[in-house]
């Protein structure tokens, strides 16, 4: 006669197995999710150090809030709060200045997007595709909604930026820069109030430029008296200036050093013609002179904007050819500004 112990055991070697697995995850709980993985870097962090012999890329590394201590209430706005040195002689360019080795001894580009602010969807895309060690400047004339969602993120990217100060361009009058222009012929006072007005609209910035919609204040800036004012509150603020002029000579107004103008080298999608914005090719061309001159002077300078689709298209293709070159991308605080003029020895 066929015994049935042995299944009668298996049976209930099984019926114990699984009791023992419900009282286990009783106790356990049920398992966790998945680790999700790693998001990948944005463009914004990668190839762009490595060259052979290079320093190696910096940590990322945010850039603060606007720090109270670097800001104060205008006097005739007491809402609108300014950059300025604080206590301890800290400067907003030092404060809101991007990681760099300054060990790196491969030549430098820096170069700046402005425009900023206007078109949200083009701007957001510069922060999206382009490299965080290109710096972008705000217009003063950006949609405050705007500005405060590009913002926050172009610090988390810890990208230095700076405001656009509309100046009175070569143009005027045909040409102009909105009501709160700097004008030659302006007075004093109300230049000053349009200054600050630009200045508190965007806090948190290294300096400032005239660079905006292709115009660079030119006219403005040939005014000794009217740009040298402007030099000399933006120095006693703490605040760099990039002169978007090429080859444009330096300040004689006397300052502490802090403002002395950065000059830029080649404005990458100058156009051709006024009627024509600047072609691919042209940009193409633009940067490959910035290329050469970073690589003779072992720094350079360059500006482009507003943001458009061919122009990103072309940085874009552009900053991931620099590593084949041996140049780097730089923030702006990063070139050292020209010497001041020397005064002459009296005869």
């Amino acid at each position: 006669m066929t015994s049935f112990r042995p299944l009668l055991y298996f049976w209930l070697a099984i019926a114990a197995i699984a009791v023992l697995g419900a009282l286990t995850l009783q106790l356990l709980g049920p398992p966790g999710p998945a680790a999700l993985p790693e998001p990948p870097l944005v463009a914004s962090h990668v190839k762009h150090y490595d060259i052979p012999g290079a320093a190696p890329p910096p940590p990322i590394a945010s850039i603060l809030k606007a720090d109270p201590s670097l800001l104060e209430p205008s006097a005739e706005t007491p809402s609108r709060l300014l950059p300025k040195i604080d206590e301890n002689g800290r400067t907003p360019a030092q404060a809101y200045a991007a990681n760099f080795d300054p060990a790196e001894r491969h030549p430098h580009i820096a170069l700046v997007i402005d425009g900023i602010g206007l078109d949200r969807a083009l701007s957001a895309k510069v922060l999206h595709d382009l490299p965080r060690m290109i710096d972008i400047a705000f217009s003063a004339y950006a949609v405050p909604d705007a500005v405060a969602s590009l913002l926050p993120m172009a610090r988390a990217q810890g990208r230095e930026c700076l405001v656009s100060i509309p100046m009175e361009p070569s143009g005027f009058p045909v040409v102009e820069e909105g009501d709160k222009m700097l004008l030659t012929g302006g007075i004093p006072e109300q230049n000053r109030l349009n200054l600050e007005w630009a200045l508190s609209g965007v806090q948190g910035c290294v300096g400032a430029t005239a660079a905006a919609d292709g115009m660079a204040g030119e006219r403005f800036a040939e005014s000794r008296q009217a740009f040298g004012n402007v030099l000399a509150e933006l120095d006693q603020r703490g605040l760099i200036y990039l002169d978007p002029r090429p080859g444009a000579p330096p300040p004689e107004t006397p300052m502490a050093g802090h403002a002395l103008p950065r000059v830029v080298d080649v404005v990458v999608d100058r156009p051709t013609s006024p009627d024509e914005p600047a072609s691919a090719e042209t940009i193409d061309k633009n940067l490959a002179s910035l290329e050469r001159i970073a690589a003779e002077h072992g720094s350079a300078i360059g500006l482009a904007g507003p943001p458009r689709p061919v122009l990103l298209e072309r940085l874009a293709v552009w900053t991931n050819a620099l590593t084949a070159h041996g140049v780097v991308l730089a923030p702006l605080t990063a070139i050292p500004p020209p010497r001041p003029p020397t005064p002459e020895a009296p005869q």
